[in-house]
């Protein structure tokens, strides 16, 4: 016996090795119950597809909105050109003092609610305004200022003397 050959068939080989033939054979209920699972498994990927597009599509339209706003809101104006077109700054806790910035460079201001007018020079250099008013005699004074241009307010510190004002703006 141990030298003799046997004939192999070569269907029952391939038989051997082919999955199909060698699993058991399903009943229609299990394979539509196969049939089932890969549909849903498809359904799932389609809704995170879906879900994935939606979530896309609302962050463009966020995004066009944001920019749209951006555009037609145009830029800040510089703080010197808002303080020029806001016509008249009154103090907040003086009303007869007011500073009219006339031009770049330019202004006139009132202690006295315009019974007096003075000129002054102005410009604005690293968050400071510096001035220089032809009072009973030459004035130069420097501020640090913030300009809230949203709610039109102008606040000078002057760090030596603690000093804090507040002017608000008086449209034209």
């Amino acid at each position: 016996m141990s030298g003799e050959k046997k004939d192999i068939d070569m269907g029952e080989l391939a038989k051997a090795f082919d999955a199909e033939a060698t699993e058991p054979k399903k009943t229609s209920e299990e394979k539509k119950d196969l049939k089932m699972s890969k549909e849903k498994k498809k359904t799932k990927k389609n809704k995170k597809a879906i879900a994935v597009f939606v979530v896309g599509l609302l962050v463009l339209l966020g995004g066009l909105g944001f920019l749209i706003y951006k555009l037609v809101a145009g830029p800040a104006k510089a703080d010197a050109e808002f303080l020029i077109s806001n016509g008249e700054w009154v103090e907040e806790d003086e009303p007869s003092v007011i500073w009219k910035f006339t031009e770049v460079g330019k202004g006139t201001l009132t202690t006295d609610g315009h019974q007096t007018d003075y000129d002054f020079i102005w410009s604005l250099d690293n968050g400071k305004i510096k001035m220089e008013t032809k009072w009973l005699y030459d004035l130069t004074d420097e501020f640090e200022y913030s300009l809230d241009q949203g709610s039109k307010t102008l606040t000078l510190k002057k760090a030596d003397k603690n000093l804090e004002v507040k002017f608000k703006a008086q449209d034209n």
